[in-house]
């Protein structure tokens, strides 16, 4: 069992601190908890509404009965010390300090109550997420803060981020693209739980497959290093890092305290580990996608299925500036594509622009020649979504349906992007259209930029996985 286990799995939950004032919003995070879950304040006036909510009262963390695994703390930084001794006493898995006031504030007082918190918690051997975040959230078992609102069940990406407001951006992001999460973490200061720390949890945890992160900086460089290059082994990782510039960096300073380094070093670092690198949120959950719904992919040759002929040669030049081909199509492909396409006002080379692919069997028939032809690694589909005669169209009339059909005979990796172009249409059909795409297991990605600087990431893991 990894050393955290307990900390992301806890059988019981403490809450110290809360407050009637703010409607006890630290004892509403745990509340879907089905595990014992207590609340925990020396002031017993806050006591009748905590009650009201379910939960049983203690003035302090030693007279709850039996073992606490996981305590959320929200209390005035002076106070923390003496809470984290309790828990150090009480023997706990896992303390989320929520309460900021240390050296992030830059001040004498918060630099000697910060090293309070390191001594006592080493000296108890103390699992500590924090000071200053919103700490973590396990979808499966409801535990810690939900951050973002988190939808649905559980999925398999782990995210971790310096960032509480990045967290929660995290977490609503997640159900923006569809992508559903094993654990998210706030670690705040990281002042005992590093970085490195949570990505060796979740190198090991059966539930996360793609781990991403929002870095601001790191503690020790060499750990990082060692355990980043470790997990690549075995798992994709994404990193988002800031604090890149002069004036990023000193923000990151007066933010998580994180110390920043230089990009050029930062970069060949994360080439060497194998870590994939994203610029933004978007891009960690476009490449997340691509590597969570598409079989590995080491080829770089894409049958290019595009929506018009400008729009083809668009495709061809947007993809293969990103690093792909698009390759001339085997001689049986065309002479099978030929006995079902109408060439007048049609491109049938690669990319294929399917103007007259109007009937299913015509359309079917592409798709199952891009499937069989040796030149192409990947499949790309351009789509645009609209309303034709009362029904969804994404390309030439058909709906998404047929292309979802497809995905299930698919022997390649099948990436749909959806167009940019105008005219757009309703939001609210756009989104069902994605959903119903990714429900499907398509991959499915905003605009043609976008989609194919996510597949060069994708396909540039795999491909230096391979060759390790």
């Amino acid at each position: 069992m990894h050393n955290l286990d307990r900390l992301f799995n806890p059988r019981s939950v403490a809450v110290v601190g809360s407050k009637k004032v703010d409607n006890h919003s630290w004892l509403r995070t745990v509340l879907p908890f089905k595990g014992p879950k207590y609340h925990v304040n020396i002031d017993r006036t806050e006591w009748p509404s905590a009650e009201e909510l379910g939960f049983p009262n203690y003035p302090s963390l030693l007279d709850v009965p039996g073992e606490v695994d996981y305590v959320i703390v929200s209390v005035p930084a002076p106070i923390v010390p003496r809470i984290l001794r309790d828990c150090a006493a009480k023997k706990v898995a896992g303390v989320h300090l929520y309460t900021a006031g240390f050296s992030e504030t830059g001040t004498e007082e918060g630099h000697r109550l910060e090293q309070q918190v390191v001594q006592i918690a080493r000296e108890g051997n103390l699992n500590v997420v924090g000071p200053n975040c919103m700490g973590i959230f396990n979808p499966t078992l409801g535990v810690g803060v939900n951050l973002g609102g988190y939808h649905g069940e559980a999925g398999h990406l782990g995210i971790l981020s310096h960032s509480g407001s990045q967290s929660s951006a995290f977490g609503q992001g997640s159900a923006f693209h569809n992508i559903k999460v094993s654990k998210l973490v706030s670690m705040g200061n990281g002042v005992i739980l590093d970085s490195p720390d949570y990505i060796d949890y979740f190198g090991q945890d059966p539930e996360t497959t793609v781990i991403g992160m929002y870095l601001e900086g790191v503690r020790d460089g060499r750990r990082y290093f060692e355990t980043l290059r470790r997990v690549c082994k075995t798992k994709p990782v994404l990193v988002w890092k800031v604090g890149e510039t002069e004036d990023a960096s000193r923000a990151v300073a007066s933010h998580s305290t994180s110390s920043s380094s230089r990009p050029v070093m930062w970069d060949a670092m994360l080439r060497q580990c194998g870590a994939v690198k994203v610029e933004n949120m978007d891009e960690l959950f476009e490449t997340a996608k691509l590597l969570l719904n598409m079989p590995p992919a080491t080829g770089y040759g894409l049958g290019v299925l595009a929506l018009s002929g400008g729009h083809a040669t668009e495709c061809a030049n947007v993809f293969s500036k990103a690093g792909f081909h698009i390759p001339r199509l085997a001689d049986e492909s065309y002479k099978r594509i030929l006995e079902h396409f109408n060439i007048v006002g049609s491109t049938y080379t690669n990319p294929i622009e399917g103007r007259t692919l109007t009937d299913p069997e015509n359309m079917n028939n592409v798709l199952d020649v891009l499937n069989d032809d040796p030149n192409v690694h990947i499949v790309v589909h351009e789509v645009q979504v609209s309303n034709r005669n009362n029904r969804t169209s994404v390309y030439r009339g058909h709906g998404p349906e047929i292309f979802c059909e497809f995905r299930k005979r698919a022997k390649k990796p099948y990436v749909v992007a959806l167009s940019t172009a105008y005219p757009y249409a309703p939001p609210e059909l756009t989104a069902a259209v994605y959903k119903q795409f990714m429900d499907a297991g398509v991959p499915t990605i905003t605009g043609i930029a976008p989609c194919a600087s996510a597949l060069k990431r994708a396909v540039d893991y795999y491909r230096n996985r391979a060759e390790e």
